[in-house]
């Protein structure tokens, strides 16, 4: 692959890996993604590709960018994230991900969103991945654009939400106490609702709420690996 692609120009995993398919399926869908573009897989950054790289990021109209890796094999979901990477550390930084991966044997795509200033960010599972409850949605949800609630490092707010009806059913802290409001938590359970009707399988979101609006930053099939850090 000789350029890079906007997120939605590929949905072949082949080309894009897991994160990239899956944002093109749901930007396809009509969801709110982070705009961005895709370094496919097997792209030599030293290749004469580098100009078309930052020519893209030019066209984003940011100071920064995050930049996510999506391998190639559908059972690997890495969560490598390099967050407020500037034009001039862009091409090295992407470099970086690219050899990294391949040292650990994972052949990825790379995803390049625009920086954004969450005032709201977290995770929505299609089903509680403690108890694995299909009938239960679980958001974590955090101040500000943590990386440390999306990668399960940090305590975050838990709101459990009965499937069936939309209720609240559970949170961690009082509910006075919960950074969301509760047209949030809606806002989230219909997402995560459609998303899984979208896509016909259960699904587990990154999302963040920027200057009020709610944009999803990655998306993951619901796995063994993505509950197993509650277990």
């Amino acid at each position: 692959m000789s350029k890079t692609l906007a997120i939605d120009a590929s949905i072949d995993i082949n080309i894009v890996g897991n994160l990239g398919h899956y944002l093109a399926l749901l930007k396809r869908a009509g969801f709110r993604i982070v705009d961005g573009f895709v370094v496919p897989v097997n792209t030599d950054i030293s290749d004469g590709l580098s100009n078309e790289v930052l020519r893209r990021f030019d066209a984003l109209g940011v100071k920064s960018v995050t930049l996510r890796a999506s391998p190639l094999e559908m059972n690997i979901f890495s969560s490598e994230t390099i967050r407020n990477v500037k034009r001039d550390d862009l091409v090295g930084t992407l470099d970086y991900l690219q050899n990294n991966s391949i040292r650990r044997g994972h052949k990825i795509a790379v995803v390049i969103q625009k920086d954004i200033n969450a005032e709201f960010a977290g995770t929505i599972h299609a089903y509680n991945p403690v108890t694995l409850d299909q009938n239960e949605i679980l958001i974590e949800a955090n101040l500000w654009m943590n990386d440390t609630v999306l990668t399960g490092e940090n305590d975050s707010d838990m709101i459990l939400v009965k499937k069936s009806t939309g209720a609240m059913i559970l949170e961690s802290e009082e509910e006075d106490e919960i950074c969301l409001t509760p047209g949030q938590i809606q806002e989230l359970y219909s997402l995560i609702r459609r998303i899984e009707k979208t896509l016909g399988e259960p699904i587990t979101v990154d999302w963040a709420y920027d200057h009020g609006r709610l944009y999803i930053l990655r998306a993951r099939p619901f796995t063994d690996k993505t509950f197993r850090r509650y277990q």
